[in-house]
């Protein structure tokens, strides 16, 4: 005994049967729009990363400026500035190579 499919099965059957067809007037893609694309893509990741370069300098500026100044004004502090400085960025790049380590090997 055969039973009727429900509308959800035959809508279902019906739109795969659609999907699976031989679609009328296929064109191969344009590719003027593909180029401009990519252009326009391209155009906003170099904007991006001259965003980023700016603000990576202003940064490197305002970290260099108050490193003068702190050697300027208070040597015997700097110097246990610097150490702290150094250890925690002796800290990070080990977590950070750690953590690189562990993702590429998984």
């Amino acid at each position: 005994m055969k039973r009727e499919p429900e509308p959800w099965e035959r809508s279902l059957r019906d739109g795969l049967d659609a999907v699976a067809g031989a679609v009328d007037g296929e064109q191969p893609p344009d590719l003027g729009a593909l180029i401009m694309l990519v252009d326009d893509v391209q155009r906003a990741q170099r904007l991006a990363l001259r965003r980023d370069l700016r603000r990576f300098v202003a940064v490197a500026a305002l970290i260099l400026f108050g490193w003068l100044w702190a050697w300027l004004q208070f040597p015997a502090y700097f110097l246990v500035a610097q150490g702290l400085l150094a250890a925690a960025l002796a800290a990070g790049a080990a977590l950070a190579q750690a953590a690189g380590r562990r993702v590429s090997h998984e």
